[in-house]
């Protein structure tokens, strides 16, 4: 939420806006979450005001309430009207000396709002309300709550991707100010109510204090931050883990405005299904906007990415940035060699690809894509980037071409990610998205993406939430029959007068999107009035091994009001705007034109029926003043609220304001090329790089520095990043070259009987694209032996002589090294590398019972090996 280092420029002087306190308060209830906003402005200039400010938002959240209080003695509540409309009547209302408060939406994830005529010494409370779903995080009973706090400069230009829904608008796109200055402090509340006992409260974000069993009940916890600060210089990050949450749930909302009822049915599926032969291509984001830790998290993940990949597999490797480029023309078999070049090149990139031209490098991507099997891409980006939509409608088209035969997960990294767009590619391309932090880790995430890709998705899905299956009768019944849910405008024009426009029910996603075990699964449904639900919700599908089916028992509690009707009805929205709604994918439409003007109808009938801000709709609300004061009739001067500077952000460096640099700067897009937004918002930091200076360089070494220290146990920064970089190898060749600089420290021996991501990592390092793991000198070095001498004469007089069994015992005490080591914290990341070791170790040694006894000794040996004496 951009609420936070404020100031302005009037008349060429510069003056704070008069910010005077900020609260938000946020409540989760399960997997939803309710936000309210309160901002207090005070005009203490001695003329009339008019400020604007924008703030990002979740891009699946429904902005559903917007109110100003003006001097704590009257309430303005903001309605829903037509975009145009609304902002015209902000203009008049201006004009005519009347306060006027305005929220329009510039893009899916980020909103302006206008406050007109703020009077001389009149304070106002800006309260905004939205309403939003909870994604999964890495583990399946934990749910992730993001409150947005920055605007990250996006590449491209938002005029150049506008749409006719920005026409009539007040939106200033592209001017987005920075400051560093602010004069308050942030109240953040966050209030837990679960529907069983919570059992982790964290944040990797933020110090949080936490107090649990609020009211002596398990299932409440409240949540503040620990430090009193003015700013958030990233986003906010809350993971809860509740008992159960993961369980089949279906719950029912009565709204009495609307009279309907609306059905929730959410889970996390926990089936099993094969493997299939696939074509990976990952797509790595190498623009000026990953400079840093994002680009160092990119490199991780796809390291470990490759490391996982099974060998009957196709992959490539596409970098873009103002150019595209790929590791091989066309993908290739999973080999030794073109592991250890994709390795090579995973281990050396960095953000020096200029722009963020995402959209030419996914058009070669699916053009150059195999067609003799499945695709699947990874994007990998903070996703800073304009034209979401056109890069949408490009994995559409590509999508329905290859029907099911294309997918696309997306990874978004970094403190300032643009979720829009990570969401929107991977809602298209039939994935789904994640999120790591520069301080998260992301391993257990990207496995966890690599395993879906590599399992055919489960299709043909259908929900019974009726009696009488209402969707399925839609085939059938004439149109003039169906005068039921109608969310169109009454005035349809003859040339949509032959879509089908009326249902009975109406589910969302119209289409059911993939399911994948361990993600979060969301459908809604409104209901007729009069129409009631199923007792028992039932979800069937059909999978590679045959049918599925799921009940759902209906919670017995039906609760009352909106949340989960606005919930659906902004995914409704959603549907329309990615043209997979009903109007687009129903039988009776099929073949058929859906105009433009149909889906804004639509759109506008939504968001005035739920109250719901979106492309096509705004919030508008009047202070009418009958006695102003004279100073009410001059001309109000337009101030643009500046979003705060991030303490550590990628963008915008921190010592703005030093060494006689302005404490304020306006930021513009260049369509050509955002490695030169990059560096004019960079110029401080990397003037003092280059000169040696002390306050960018000093607290980046202190920052590498604590991180040696957690993960090597106390080594120092240079060594840490000495074993980091020499350890990379690939199926036993020699590791990379290292610096000269960096290859004249002293080497420390560090224990890798640790059980950490460095000794993880290093040791993956060892194993073949085969599976096996080769007794070479890496291999000998990491166990600080000289040989297996000893075991594989024990070997030969209990069990008899074994083909290769060097390699049969450097992998089988590789396998019991994870096991023993490693997969108490880290056995969702090493799972798949131990699979493959698996299956190289049955193709060597076939014999069940000899290879579980040679399993036995390997187990011993490591047991033993940890237990020496060093």
């Amino acid at each position: 939420m951009q609420i936070y280092g404020l100031c302005c420029v009037i008349e060429n002087k510069e003056t704070p806006i008069p910010l005077q306190n900020v609260v938000v308060e946020a409540n989760i209830v399960d997997m939803i979450t309710e936000v309210t906003i309160c901002q207090t402005y005070k005009n203490i200039e001695k003329d009339p005001i008019e400020a604007r400010y924008k703030f990002p938002i979740h891009e699946a959240a429904a902005v559903c309430g917007f109110e100003a209080d003006i001097d704590g003695q009257r309430k303005v509540k903001g309605i829903v009207k037509e975009a145009k409309k609304a902002a015209k009547e902000y203009t008049e209302a201006i004009e005519k000396g009347h306060g006027a408060y305005l929220l329009e939406s510039e893009s899916a994830d980020v909103f302006q709002c206008s406050i007109g005529n703020i009077t001389s010494g009149q304070t106002i409370v800006v309260k905004i309300t939205y309403v939003s779903e909870l994604k999964h995080d890495s583990e399946t009973e934990k749910i992730r709550f993001v409150l947005p706090t920055y605007i990250a400069p996006r590449y491209g230009s938002s005029t150049s991707t506008s749409s006719s829904a920005d026409d009539g608008k007040i939106l200033e796109p592209d001017a987005v100010l920075y400051s560093e200055e602010a004069n308050f402090y942030l109240d953040l509340t966050v209030t837990c109510r679960m529907t069983s006992i919570i059992q982790i409260i964290e944040s990797p974000s933020h110090k949080i204090s936490t107090e649990m069993n609020i009211d002596e009940n398990p299932k409440i916890s409240k949540i503040t931050l620990v430090d009193q600060i003015t700013y958030l210089e990233k986003d906010f990050i809350l993971v809860v883990k509740s008992k159960d949450l993961d369980q089949p749930r279906a719950f029912l909302e009565y709204n009495p405005e609307t009279q309907t009822n609306c059905v929730m049915l959410t889970l996390v599926p926990k089936f099993s299904l094969n493997t299939t032969v696939t074509e990976l291509i990952f797509v790595v984001d190498r623009s000026g906007s990953m400079s840093g830790e994002p680009m160092k998290k990119a490199a991780e993940a796809l390291e470990l990415l490759l490391r996982s990949i099974s060998e009957d597999c196709y992959f490539n490797v596409v970098s873009f940035g103002s150019h595209h480029d790929s590791l091989f023309p066309k993908s290739q078999l999973y080999s030794e060699e073109s592991l250890s070049e994709a390795i090579n090149l995973a281990q050396t990139m960095s953000a020096n690809y200029g722009g963020t031209e995402v959209y030419n490098a996914l058009k070669w991507t699916f053009e150059n894509s195999r067609n003799d099997m499945p695709t699947t891409v990874f994007l990998i980006t903070d996703g800073e980037v304009w034209n979401v939509n056109q890069i949408v409608e490009l994995i559409r088209i590509n999508e329905e071409k290859k029907s099911s035969d294309l997918r696309l997960f997306s990874l978004g990294i970094g403190d300032a990610v643009s979720h829009h767009l990570v969401e929107s590619v991977a809602r298209t391309g039939k994935g789904y998205a994640q999120f790591v932090t520069n301080s998260e880790r992301m391993d257990k995430k990207v496995i966890g993406m690599l395993k879906n890709a590599l399992k055919p998705p489960i299709k043909d899905y259908e929900i019974t939430w009726t009696d009488n299956n209402f969707l399925e009768s839609t085939k059938d019944e004439e149109p003039d029959m169906m005068q039921d849910i109608n969310f169109t405008s009454d005035n349809v024009s003859s040339s949509t007068s032959d879509i089908f426009i009326d249902f009975k029910v109406q589910q969302v996603p119209y289409f059911i999107p993939p399911i994948y075990p361990g993600v979060r699964f969301i459908v809604y449904c409104i209901l007729k009035k009069n129409i009631e639900p199923c007792k028992v919700i039932s979800l069937k599908a059909t999978s590679q091994d045959g049918p599925m089916k799921l009940d759902i028992p209906l919670d017995p509690v039906t609760l009352q009001g909106s949340i989960i009707h606005r919930l659906a009805a902004r995914k409704l929205i959603q549907d329309l705007d990615d043209k997979i709604s009903f109007l687009h994918k129903n039988p009776k439409n099929v073949g058929k034109n859906i105009p433009d003007s149909l889906v804004k109808d639509n759109i506008i009938k939504l968001g005035k029926t739920f109250n719901l801000a979106s492309k096509y709709t705004s919030f508008i609300g009047i202070d009418e003043r009958t006695s102003e004061p004279n100073e009410v009739l001059i001309k109000p001067k337009q101030i643009n609220v500046p979003q705060s500077v991030p303490a550590s952000g990628s963008h915008v460096g921190k010592q703005l304001g030093v060494g006689g640099a302005k404490r304020h700067r306006q930021i513009l897009r260049d369509d050509d090329d955002d490695s030169t937004l990059r560096r004019s918002t960079r110029i401080k930091r990397t003037a003092r790089k280059a000169t040696g200076g002390t306050t960018t360089t000093a607290r980046r070494s202190t920052r590498v520095k604590q991180t040696a220290r957690k993960s090597t146990g106390g080594t120092t920064t240079t060594v840490g990043r000495i074993r980091y970089t020499a350890r990379k190898s690939t199926g036993g060749k020699a590791p990379t070259k290292l610096p000269d600089s960096l290859a004249s420290q002293p080497e420390i021996k560090i224990n890798h009987k640790e059980s950490n991501i460095k000794n993880l990592f290093e040791f993956l390092g060892l194993q073949s694209f085969n599976g096996k793991f080769l007794p070479n000198e890496s291999f000998y070095n990491f166990f600080y032996k000289n040989d297996l001498n000893d075991l594989k004469q024990e070997i030969k007089e209990e069990i008899g002589e074994i083909k290769e069994i060097e390699e049969v015992l450097s992998t089988c005490i590789s396998m019991k090294y994870l096991e023993i080591i490693m997969f108490e914290n880290f056995k969702d990341e090493c799972e798949m590398c131990y699979e493959k070791a698996e299956k190289a170790l049955k193709k060597m040694v076939e014999n069940d019972e000899k290879r579980n006894a040679i399993s036995e000794k390997a187990k011993e040996w490591i047991h033993n090996w940890v237990n020496e004496q060093e």
